[in-house]
């Protein structure tokens, strides 16, 4: 395997905006998304052998945080579908990102786990809401408080919600919980090992080099960005998206 193999992955955009990724897959490809349309699931049935779901939803969706993301409920029924349909919940992560560790948003999150209990998914994903300087600009321009002013809660906080998530995880029969890219905690990245065994690539695909894309991440330099465009806030128009708009 000295020729590097590529996973590709969707983090410029949603998926659901930009159906053309289905034309140009790799043998591998962790798909991002918080909005299983009927197109994007039609999508994802055509190339189940080829793809790790990271089904994001974090509880705001419809609220002032993601005020064009589908709700709990909503995302329930369209996941449903989608396993209805043959794709394999082994190949699901469901992502709560980001999860604001205050009691308000720990609740959120806690309520995503409670709606998504009956399906048999092994591994949950969380990170904590990071607050750039754009973000804040944007809660001030609603006149929205901030959550906290450090760039990153403090760390009683987040280990705080960490341990709720856990528990609550390990009570409704969840396999795993992972974080992702936070100081102070143990960092599964986007694409690892398990990714490449779950598609059953392990013989093929060999994870390179860390990727650098910060300091706490540790995806592999095999990480190939399938949206090919200028990344900027997508249709969800969700408040603390880090992709600023210019």
């Amino acid at each position: 395997m000295s020729e590097i193999q590529y996973i590709g992955i969707t983090e410029a955009g949603d998926p659901a905006f930009n159906l053309d990724i289905f034309d140009k897959l790799y043998d591998g490809n962790i798909i991002i998304t918080k909005s299983l349309t009927d197109k994007l699931i039609e999508k994802l049935i055509e190339n189940k052998d080829k793809c790790v779901l990271h089904f994001t939803v974090t509880g705001h969706g419809g609220d002032i945080l993601e005020p064009f993301v589908p709700t709990v409920e909503q995302s329930v029924k369209k996941f449903k579908k989608l396993i209805d349909n043959g794709f394999p919940i082994k190949q699901v992560v469901l992502r709560i990102d980001p999860v604001i560790p205050t009691d308000k948003g720990t609740k959120k999150a806690l309520n995503v786990l409670e709606a998504f209990k009956e399906f048999g998914i092994e591994r949950v994903r969380i990170s904590f809401l990071d607050m750039y300087k754009h973000v804040k600009e944007r809660f001030n321009e609603i006149g929205l408080k901030h959550p906290y002013e450090d760039f990153h809660a403090p760390l009683v906080d987040r280990k705080l919600a960490f341990k709720q998530i856990l528990n609550l995880s390990n009570e409704l029969g969840y396999g795993t919980v992972e974080t992702c890219g936070e100081p102070n905690f143990p960092s599964t990245p986007c694409l690892s090992q398990k990714d490449v065994d779950i598609l059953n690539l392990t013989d093929k695909v060999e994870l390179k080099d860390n990727k650098g894309q910060r300091k706490t991440c540790g995806c592999p330099s095999n990480k190939k960005e399938l949206i090919k465009k200028k990344p900027t806030p997508c249709q969800h128009k969700c408040l603390y998206c880090f992709w600023q708009s210019k």
